[in-house]
């Protein structure tokens, strides 16, 4: 497994990447875990007995991840590794567990935040819906969860930290005529504007017209960076944008809609016709059935989305749709609340796979 960490913040540490053979290092460290409040098992205990046994599993297929650091002699200062087993801290097949341990000489050094921070950055970009954590009501390590933004969930010890999406782009889907309402030009124009102040790159058809050149425009003018995705035999029927940070030309619109959903790490969906439906539809579709991807948003500017809301929840009544990929659309009238649609996401799941935050 490979994946893009911080470099520790603690001077003659190093950090690698934990591996299946680890296992001496888990049982060790899950070890200290359970030990954390009194002496109360050895590491046969840990080693020999089933209820344990799920957290020396680690696994890269199925999604696990975890590192380990070092001090300069290469002996342990920690380790930490998020796991997709049912333990005692399981909530949901699709929010892996966390296990993290510092060694004694090295705690208050800011150690255990950072592990924190690695494993929700990991996750935030790789569509896990939260990490849950097992830690006794009475251990002192429930305050350091606790600032990292855990919440207890159970009686027995549960915590859950929720996660959304991080976002560095955003593809946006629009009509490429303006339609007929002045509003609708707007409220293109201060997306645009919006991405760059929250520098977020705007990826999007590469046009210069309608309301795709309109968000285009706005955000290159406030200095975001937008890169255009266009099909060959459309560059010059659409009029490519001539400022764009970047163009991109692919064989045809089915290439097109895939490297924009690529680029971006969540989608939103101005007015516009056919082929913006057909965009929006497409990555809806995607999040049901994967591969991952980030919040779907519709900009219901004027209330134009609404009529098609109303035929979605018409299908989900019928049976077509499950509820809960409905409520994970974001629906916003204004740019406030699209962002904060996006920072409350959270991950449906995928169709065919078990579990979930919610069920069916």
């Amino acid at each position: 497994m490979t994946f893009k960490f911080d470099a520790p913040e603690v001077a003659g540490v190093s950090a690698r990447v934990m591996t299946p053979a680890a296992t001496n290092v888990r049982a060790h460290a899950y070890l200290r875990v359970l030990n954390r409040l009194a002496e109360r098992y050895t590491l046969a205990d840990v080693t020999d007995h089933s209820p344990f046994a799920p957290y020396l599993t680690f696994d890269p297929s199925r999604g696990d991840m975890g590192l380990i650091l070092e001090d300069e002699r290469r002996l342990p200062v920690a380790s930490m590794w998020v796991s997709f087993i049912t333990a005692k801290g399981f909530i949901a097949d699709s929010v892996p567990e966390m296990v993290l341990s510092v060694e004694p000489n090295w705690r208050g050094k800011g150690i255990g935040g950072w592990l924190i921070k690695q494993a929700v950055n990991y996750g935030r970009t790789h569509g896990w819906q939260g990490i849950s954590v097992s830690v006794e009501s009475e251990s002192p390590a429930r305050r350091l969860y606790a600032r990292n933004e855990f919440v207890t969930q159970s009686d027995e010890g549960v915590m859950l930290r929720t996660l959304s999406p991080l976002i560095t782009a955003v593809a946006v889907y629009c009509g490429s005529v303006m339609g007929e309402r002045p509003e609708f030009a707007e409220a293109a124009a201060e997306l645009g504007e919006e991405l760059a102040r929250r520098n977020i790159t705007m990826v999007y058809g590469g046009a210069s017209v309608g309301l795709m050149g309109e968000a285009a425009s706005a955000c290159l003018a406030a200095g975001g960076e937008v890169i255009g995705v266009m099909p060959r035999g459309l560059a010059d029927l659409e009029l490519v944008h001539p400022h764009l940070s970047r163009l991109e030309l692919t064989d045809d619109i089915l290439a097109r809609k895939t490297r924009m959903e690529e680029l971006a790490d969540a989608f939103v969906a101005l007015p516009g016709g056919m082929g913006t439906l057909e965009e929006v539809s497409e990555v809806l579709v995607r999040q049901q059935l994967g591969p991952y991807t980030g919040p779907v948003a519709l900009y219901n500017v004027e209330d134009y989305w609404t009529p098609f809301l109303t035929a979605l929840r018409a299908m989900e009544e019928e049976g077509f749709i499950w509820e809960r990929y409905l409520d994970a659309i974001v629906v916003a009238d204004s740019l406030d609340g699209l962002f904060d649609g996006f920072n409350r996401w959270a991950n449906p799941g995928l169709k065919w796979r078990k579990g979930g935050l919610r069920n069916h």
